[in-house]
């Protein structure tokens, strides 16, 4: 299949510095593989006794990653990929030579005493060479899109697998399943990526949530500010902490919940607020913090689907008391599970949320709250850690495509594009769009058609769904989180989705508001 050979994610080559360490004794040159090439080597081979006039290579690869050294001599490599031509030519062990997936690569003018190591990323596969070069140009040529999957999570197996099989071996290798060193340095890693002191790992995004706001004491009899449009598990969390989740209206524009409707809502049962960054889009934090402090409330960032976004120019993550992040495997940084964390610049309420997660325990066997199990294991955490290490590059690959998307779908009637605040940087975790004068089912329908993959976010509010009834809301209490009900569409948008893709989507629906 085509799609088996990503050039568009793969890089173009190029030239790495290799360590050399020279003194009396000889020679030491140094190659760390993820940390300098980019990908780890499961394979090593090498290629001496080559005749001068002779060439070798004349093949491409759909997956595996090289990294050419010149051991001894030189030699010429010529690489064409991604409609270009590269030629580099190797004369010192000093310089390595990385190729992605994808690239034909020809060598020839060796040196009578060339002797080349190559640094494979997997074990020799025959089904990953393409030895035909007028099959190799079918393969690299772009080709017309007649479909567009919503998210395509092998995509990124593909474009991480020996990156992701490194990880894996490198849990066998610890020995150690449950915390340990590896939940320890993603914990580290992401603290400092969100902007915040501390960080814990938790079991999901809701855990994430329920647990903050059970550290923080809140329980029957308190409410809980949340928004009327957001995922279920939003208020879920507060409702199992015994309390009530208190709903307020959304922004018609940005779909986050209305800051100037929260201070109506609050009693002197309310204990804290949970702004939720849906979409990607930050709350405007600075009035609702100001609101917070007045009333002594406490704020947890819902940033589940926020890893990565600014709100003048702070991340989200470290902007409440506390933040709840998902690494459900279709966030923007996701894991290959379920996984969850808790963000704050608060160590004792970090300290309380690892320990209400770990049956409560203050030390094992030693029990001193009704705590659950729910932790971030070692394997996740792995995997996580390889993935964080993308998340800004594919951030901005969504928001290269959000724009793709606003200005190719600009001005048609009967469509309202997300809004983006000045002080907002959005990572797209979704683009929702909103379908007016009653018409989604039918756009719906026609990209279907298409085979163009849609999803919508969230057909219905907090106060219809059925587990929230006792709760008593008017019906048509919150106009703004019904009409999104109603009207929003999620598109296509993903870091590993092409142009191409995107612009076959902007096609049709144009097409169908054209009709």
């Amino acid at each position: 299949m085509k799609s088996e050979l990503h050039l568009s994610s793969a890089g173009e080559p190029h030239i790495v510095e290799v360590k050399i360490i020279k003194d009396a004794r000889g020679t030491l040159g140094i190659i760390e593989g993820l940390k300098e090439v980019g990908f780890d080597f499961r394979r090593i081979y090498f290629m001496t006794d080559l005749a001068c006039a002779s060439n070798r290579g004349g093949h491409a690869h759909k997956r595996l990653k090289q990294c050419f050294v010149v051991m001894r001599g030189a030699v010429t490599i010529k690489l064409e990929g991604l409609g270009r031509v590269h030629e580099f030519r190797l004369e010192n062990c000093d310089k390595a030579l990385v190729v992605p997936a994808g690239y034909w690569r020809d060598l020839y003018d060796f040196s009578e005493d060339c002797l080349i190591a190559v640094l494979a990323s997997d074990y020799y596969e025959e089904d990953d060479y393409i030895r035909d070069y007028a099959e190799f140009l079918a393969y690299s040529m772009p080709s017309a899109v007649n479909r567009v999957p919503y998210i395509d999570l092998g995509r990124h197996v593909s474009d991480m697998r020996a990156d992701l099989q490194a990880a894996v071996d490198r849990t066998f290798d610890s020995g150690t399943f449950i915390g340990g060193s590896l939940v320890e340095e993603f914990e580290t890693s992401f603290a400092r990526y969100s902007e915040a002191e501390k960080a814990v790992g938790v079991a999901n995004g809701y855990d994430a949530l329920e647990l903050t706001l059970r550290a923080w004491n809140i329980c029957a009899g308190d409410e809980v500010i949340v928004p009327a449009h957001t995922f279920v598990a939003t208020a879920l969390a507060v409702a199992r902490t015994g309390a009530s989740p208190v709903l307020v209206d959304v922004e018609q524009d940005t779909a986050v919940i209305d800051v100037s409707k929260v201070e109506a809502a609050i009693t002197p049962k309310t204990k804290a607020i949970i702004p939720v960054h849906l979409y990607g889009h930050p709350v405007d934090m600075d009035p609702l913090m100001a609101i917070a402090e007045r009333h002594g409330l406490w704020v947890l960032e819902d940033a589940a689907q926020a890893h990565g976004a600014r709100y003048k120019g702070r991340r989200c993550g470290s902007l409440g008391h506390a933040a709840a992040f998902s690494f459900y495997p279709t966030k923007n940084l996701g894991a290959f599970g379920d996984g969850g964390g808790v963000t704050s610049n608060d160590a004792a309420l970090v300290a309380k949320v690892k320990q209400l997660g770990n049956y409560g325990a203050s030390r094992k066997y030693h029990h001193n709250d009704l705590g659950i199990n729910s932790r971030l294991d070692p394997m996740q955490a792995a995997l996580l850690s390889v993935t964080l290490k993308r998340l800004d590059a594919w951030n901005g690959r969504r928001d290269e495509l959000a724009r793709r998307y606003l200005d190719g779908l600009h001005g048609i009637e009967g469509l309202r594009l997300p809004a983006v605040r000045n002080w907002a940087e959005p990572v797209w975790h979704v683009f929702a769009i909103q379908v007016l004068d009653g018409r989604r089912v039918d756009l719906e329908a026609w990209l279907q058609a298409a085979s163009i993959g849609t999803n919508i976010h969230y057909p219905l509010p907090i106060h219809h769904q059925k587990c929230f009834a006792y709760l008593g809301y008017d019906p048509k209490g919150f106009p703004i989180a019904e009409n999104l009900a109603q009207t929003v569409l999620s598109l296509p948008l993903d870091a590993l989705h092409s142009d191409a893709e995107i612009d076959y989507v902007i096609e049709k629906t144009c097409d169908f508001f054209r009709r």
